[in-house]
């Protein structure tokens, strides 16, 4: 049996970020995570096999749907590439909140 036609009340946002680079897929709780990657291929011109999703520090698996891998609607999800001539991949680029709030408070000093 087929199953139904997505709706727009189905979908989600997911926040891909990259090295202070983020944006924004429109995606479906019941896709899996390859139709997902093939996506975000698509868009940044590389083949999956160069890149990983990550969330919450664990590799998402390509079989699984988004909602199985307890993913919610404008969650942060990491994207990590493929390391130049190896077999090993990027570590996830965790925003420095240390760095962040002090280059907050500079501009706060110094916009007053």
């Amino acid at each position: 049996m087929a199953s139904a036609a997505h709706t727009p009340q189905d979908s989600m946002h997911l926040r891909i970020k990259r090295q202070g680079t983020t944006f924004f897929m429109l995606c479906y709780p019941e896709q899996n995570v390859i139709e997902a990657r093939t996506k975000i291929g698509q868009m940044i011109e590389r083949d999956v096999a160069n890149f990983r999703l990550m969330y919450k520090g664990m590799i998402l698996e390509d079989e699984a749907t988004i909602r199985a891998q307890q993913i919610s609607s404008n969650d942060v999800v990491y994207l990590v590439y493929k390391i130049d001539g190896s077999e090993q991949f990027e570590k996830e680029a965790l925003d420095d909140l240390d760095r962040l709030h002090a280059e907050f408070e500079a501009k706060s000093k110094g916009a007053s």
